[in-house]
């Protein structure tokens, strides 16, 4: 095993050690199978993402479908393909989703800054070139062809693994971490969209930009919501 399947081995475990920790409303006869299959499901959809960001590789490379010591993750795939399974899973079981996704939620966080680690070990998730003194030095066998005349470039995946552990310490402990995770995650992803060239866009539009504002909106409708219950309960 690599590095980087290392560290999202680490990542998982870590997850799954903070949830357990945490949960006592998800049926306990229950928990191993939901908390496998969604493992199992968020790896496949963060999987499925990244080869329909990059089908024009991969359509000519199919073995290298399967390649994930190689990288290539796709955090929006992990995120909707969970959150289908999860509203599965809430239905069948009469559960409320909002309680399963705030438990679920601070592990995420965790779990991304500690992945987005391995993105350095990979040589991937980097971004424009840069001239600051803390720029990330790139071989030239793996820098863009537009940009083989540079050597420093921004770290991305730093920036995001920074700002999901400080994200992460802000909401392991709120009430309503779910809200703050959408609000949170989808900025950093915004703005650093800015700094990325390598991530999946239609025409002028980036998904991951489009997919982050629906995140963030989504997050101010839940505080909305939150505040409105909670004004009605006083």
């Amino acid at each position: 095993m690599n590095i980087y399947g290392l560290l999202i081995g680490i990542a998982i475990y870590i997850g799954i050690s903070q949830f357990q920790k945490k949960d006592n409303y998800i049926p306990k006869p229950k928990q191993d199978k939901f908390i496998y299959t969604l493992i199992a499901l968020a790896i496949i959809g963060a999987r499925l993402y990244h080869v329909a960001d990059f089908w024009l590789y991969y359509k000519f490379n199919p073995l290298e479908i399967i390649n994930l010591p190689a990288g290539g993750l796709g955090i929006f795939g992990a995120i909707i393909l969970s959150l289908i399974y999860i509203s599965i899973f809430c239905y069948q079981n009469k559960l409320k989703i909002i309680k399963v996704l705030n438990l679920i939620i601070p592990s995420l966080a965790l779990g991304q800054s500690i992945g987005r680690l391995g993105n350095y070990f990979n040589t991937e998730v980097f971004g424009i070139p840069t001239y600051i003194d803390f720029g990330q030095y790139i071989p030239i066998d793996a820098r863009p062809l537009a940009y083989l005349n540079y050597s420093y470039f921004h770290p991305v995946w730093l920036y995001e693994s920074i700002w999901m552990f400080i994200t992460y310490l802000f909401i392991k402990k709120d009430k309503h971490p779910t809200s703050n995770y959408l609000i949170s995650y989808g900025l950093i992803r915004f703005l650093v969209e800015f700094l990325r060239f390598d991530t999946w866009q239609q025409g002028n539009i980036k998904i991951g930009q489009l997919i982050a504002l629906i995140m963030i909106a989504t997050g101010f409708t839940l505080k909305y919501l939150q505040f409105k219950r909670k004004k009605c309960l006083n």
